[in-house]
């Protein structure tokens, strides 16, 4: 049951295919949102397996509903960014940003995923994650010494995270410890939130910014904190949905 939830989990998102068959009008692909029958399975085997074991597992189930519930409040915020922009996202050519941001670092980084097309999207079908960015420190062509098995052998950990802009902390959470690094580095989420420890700063009426995966009491602000662009916010991190430590930055309507 445990290996068909961690399966079911990824499959799930194959539902997202049924947008493009809706917005192309395509039957064929319309057939993928019953993929997202799977968020209710996983529901009520996660409920029967907290039911069934030991105060451990209860940990780890509730933790898994948490981070189940996320992803589908993910997913029905779908439509709903659609109908809020009248099926006219936001795009480099027909948006004028509220607030000129600066990068919420220092110095010299990579883009290790991002871009302001489909092709290189971070995450084309997750409205706010469109033009989302991570970044990581690499020299020579590698982004951390020695082994690279653990979060401090990376070049970016705890390296400062500065705010984007002048604004307001409206969200905060610190409280998860660093993703383990897998063998094979692959993505990885020991939390139930896939953002880990992360802050949402609001710039303007409907700017706001997210900056995730920071390390753990690492925050230098709190929620309802007045802060100034550039200022020391935090530091880079492992936590949450992540392979190696990087910084994500986001910027969002709400």
């Amino acid at each position: 049951m445990i290996a068909f939830l961690k399966i079911s989990k990824k499959l799930y998102w194959l539902g997202l295919i049924g947008l493009i068959g809706t917005f192309f009008h395509i039957p064929g692909l319309k057939l993928f949102y019953l993929f997202f029958l799977l968020v209710i399975v996983n529901f009520i085997l996660s409920c029967i397996l907290i039911l069934k074991t030991d105060r451990k597992a209860d940990d780890e189930n509730v933790k898994n509903l948490k981070f189940l519930f996320q992803n589908l409040g993910m997913i029905l915020g779908i439509p709903y960014i659609y109908l809020r922009n009248r099926f006219r996202l936001p795009n480099i050519s027909n948006y004028k940003p509220q607030v000129l941001y600066s990068l919420p670092f220092e110095g010299a980084w990579t883009v290790a995923n991002g871009g302001t097309v489909k092709e290189t999207s971070h995450s084309w079908n997750i409205c706010p994650q469109r033009y989302a960015y991570d970044f990581f420190i690499e020299e020579n062509g590698q982004s951390f010494q020695g082994s690279g098995k653990d979060v401090t052998d990376y070049l970016c950990y705890g390296k400062p995270i500065l705010s984007p802009a002048d604004g307001v902390v409206v969200e905060l959470k610190n409280q998860f410890e660093d993703t383990p690094i897998s063998e094979n580095q692959e993505v990885l989420c020991s939390s139930s939130d896939v953002r880990g420890n992360y802050i949402v700063i609001q710039h303007s009426s409907h700017e706001y910014s997210t900056i995730a995966h920071n390390k753990k009491d690492s925050f230098c602000v709190k929620p309802g904190d007045k802060i100034s662009r550039s200022q020391l916010i935090a530091r880079c991190g492992n936590s949450g949905n992540t392979s190696e430590p990087h910084i994500h930055f986001q910027i969002q309507q709400g």
